[in-house]
């Protein structure tokens, strides 16, 4: 099986076709590179931490982070743009995933968990 870098770009989004036969491509050949030296990482380093460094280029792609190469190309190096707001976004998740994981239904015998328990196991509304 080859591994099509073009045909990828093209599938992920870095190479786009606009008006008049002009192509958008800004990010595509620093992304080539990163994909391949992802491949190489990924057949060399049996505990390489793939998703990590797609969720990198992920950010890359969508302008949320700069990333470029350490200096001997070993490492790929991985800054947000923008860390408040992203910090901000995680919190925002956290909260809507809680809110609804308390908002289920209790089970049937169940006691509900409305009151907290102190140490000395006083209840607590």
């Amino acid at each position: 099986m080859t591994f099509d870098v073009l045909k990828l770009l093209e599938q992920e989004g870095y190479i786009r076709n606009g008006k008049d036969n002009l192509v958008h491509a800004e990010k595509a050949f620093f992304a080539a590179r990163v994909m391949l030296w992802i491949r190489n990482k990924v057949k060399t380093e049996p505990d390489f931490d793939l998703q990590s460094y797609l969720t990198m280029l992920l950010y890359y792609k969508t302008d949320l982070a700069d990333l470029k190469f350490s200096e001997d190309e070993d490492k790929l190096l991985y800054k947000m743009k923008n860390p408040e707001q992203e910090m901000e976004e995680i919190v925002d998740e956290l909260i809507k995933f809680t809110s609804k994981s308390s908002s289920k239904p209790a089970k049937e015998g169940s006691v509900p968990t409305d009151a907290t328990e102190d140490v000395d196991g006083d209840l607590d509304s």
